[in-house]
């Protein structure tokens, strides 16, 4: 009697797509919506051809950026658990473009004074945010929404008395809201940022102490990991990446307004849950939250091609979200 173990027979595509299921799933999403968009815009429009056009396309993607980067802001707090979410990302974001656009005055000479002006602005009001969270065990909802009406009274109160001057440079309206061909320049920020974190939270021990809090902070502590700083720490990488985006944000418009980045924050939380990331904590799939991104900017193309707007657009946000969180926690009681 032959006693050896029997080895099951491995399927290397199941495998993988049990390996990569959020990510796969976000894009068959993407692709049903440009079809269904297709087909939507061709038969009440009689547009055919417009909704799938490369340079469609690449438009939508375009649009998607910033969702996607303020996606990565709010996964950075998500992903380390407690329930975080970070609300002020649009508002610090705006003060930054704010402060850039009088800095810059349209001259490349003013980035590096942007740049660093936007470190000390996300660095200071994401360390509060950390800091009230993490250590005085705040709820994040409830800190960042106080912080986001400081900030937007911060907003207020300077442009009451001071004009908002001041365009973008030269060198970022190229990188923000150019094109090369039918490619859009701002792509390449999130190739590069999506690049960095796949390698963050696959390569590198401190992606394993991220996703390590976030998936149990208790085990995490008992590994000699501190839990409180990196919760803090994460809130202050929001709150930087947010300025940092304020800046793109300005390049793109080419100029700045009190509330150029307000309308982000609902957005950014609605992709990373479209991407399948966990609202619990402990998963650090970027690329799924870049899907996410174009997934809501092709349905608000799709919007307002229809003639819905503003208001269709963000029934759907709502209505997407709930859908969302209803299917995860229905999966989740099924486990």
């Amino acid at each position: 009697m032959d006693n050896r173990p029997v080895q099951l027979e491995r399927h290397p595509i199941r495998e993988f797509y049990q390996q990569n299921s959020k990510t796969l799933n976000a894009f068959l999403m993407c692709v049903l919506v440009f079809i269904l968009g297709e087909i939507v815009i061709g038969a009440v429009m009689g547009a055919h051809g417009t909704f799938l056009s490369v340079s469609q396309v690449f438009l939508t993607i375009r649009l998607a950026a910033f969702v996607a980067l303020f996606g990565l802001c709010q996964q950075l707090v998500i992903c380390v658990g407690g329930g975080g979410l970070d609300l002020s990302v649009g508002y610090i974001a705006t003060l930054t473009g704010i402060c850039a656009g009088h800095i810059m005055n349209g001259q490349n000479s003013g980035v590096l004074l942007s740049v660093l002006t936007a470190l000390a602005i996300g660095g200071f009001f994401g360390l509060c945010n950390g800091l009230l969270t993490a250590y005085l065990k705040l709820p994040s909802l409830v800190v960042t929404m106080a912080m986001a009406n400081i900030v937007q009274g911060i907003v207020n109160a300077y442009v009451s008395k001071v004009a908002i001057e001041g365009n973008a440079a030269p060198a970022l309206q190229w990188l923000a809201a150019r094109f090369t061909g039918v490619f859009p320049n701002i792509l390449i920020v999130v190739v590069l940022v999506t690049a960095v974190m796949m390698v963050l939270f696959r390569r590198t021990s401190l992606g394993v102490r991220i996703l390590g809090v976030g998936a149990n902070e208790n085990t995490a502590y008992l590994s000699g990991v501190n839990v409180k700083r990196v919760r803090c720490a994460a809130f202050v990488a929001s709150g930087i990446l947010a300025a940092l985006i304020g800046l793109l944000l300005l390049g793109y418009l080419g100029h700045a307004s009190k509330d150029m980045a307000s309308n982000y924050v609902m957005p950014s939380i609605v992709a990373v849950v479209v991407g399948g990331v966990s609202i619990n904590g402990g998963e650090g799939n970027y690329l799924s939250v870049v899907l996410g991104a174009v997934v809501l900017q092709s349905l608000t193309n799709l919007f307002v091609a229809l003639g819905w707007g503003d208001a269709g657009k963000w029934l759907g946000y709502g209505l997407i979200l709930l859908v969302m969180l209803a299917a995860y926690i229905r999966n989740k009681r099924k486990r």
